[in-house]
């Protein structure tokens, strides 16, 4: 017997063998739905690791608040994920706090997402933000290796018609963009 053993069993010691006794027996489950929530945690901190000032020491209380939030609008775990936490972010207690690089780092991570995720023929995209003016722009890996900036990036875009929207880009050149697009 294991000397872990000896000490849980040992008279008076009952105490020690379930140090929570509120704990749920179907503890197990608890685990498996904390588990579930990791890539929401991961995609919201490890993107944005500035957003845990807002709430130090942990963001505890970011994360729960914007949970319960994305619960109630089935927030999908997709490329506009985080421009819908940049929505959320703006419409909460903690929209003093939030400084454009946020939002910024969102809108670059949304575009990340995007490229990786799309299997269109486009070949970039580009998001624009109500609140700024510099609009992020990213280029799928084909494009990414002529290693000098695309000229759609220096054209001079209308301002965003929504609070976040985005274009399809079908080209490196100046004519590249079309229209906005609302952002679901």
């Amino acid at each position: 017997m294991a000397m872990m053993e000896k000490f849980a069993r040992t008279e008076g010691r009952i105490g020690f063998r379930l140090p929570f006794p509120d704990y749920p027996s179907n503890a197990r489950s608890f685990v498996h739905l904390d588990a579930r929530l990791l890539p929401y945690w991961h995609a919201l901190f490890d993107v944005c690791p500035r957003l845990l000032k807002l709430d130090p020491p942990d963001g505890l209380n970011v994360f729960r608040q914007f949970m319960t939030w994305a619960y109630g609008c089935q927030l999908a775990l997709g490329w506009t994920f985080h421009l819908g936490v940049c929505r959320w972010l703006l419409s909460s207690g903690y929209r003093d706090l939030v400084e454009p690089e946020h939002i910024e780092t969102m809108m670059i991570a949304a575009a990340a997402r995007w490229v990786a995720s799309d299997d269109s023929a486009a070949i970039g995209i580009v998001l624009g933000w109500q609140g700024g003016d510099q609009h992020v722009f990213d280029w799928k890996p084909r494009v990414r290796l002529g290693m000098r900036p695309p000229a759609a990036e220096q054209e001079e875009l209308p301002p965003a018609p929504w609070d976040f929207a985005w274009s399809p880009l079908s080209t490196t050149s100046g004519n590249g963009f079309r229209r906005w697009l609302r952002v679901p």
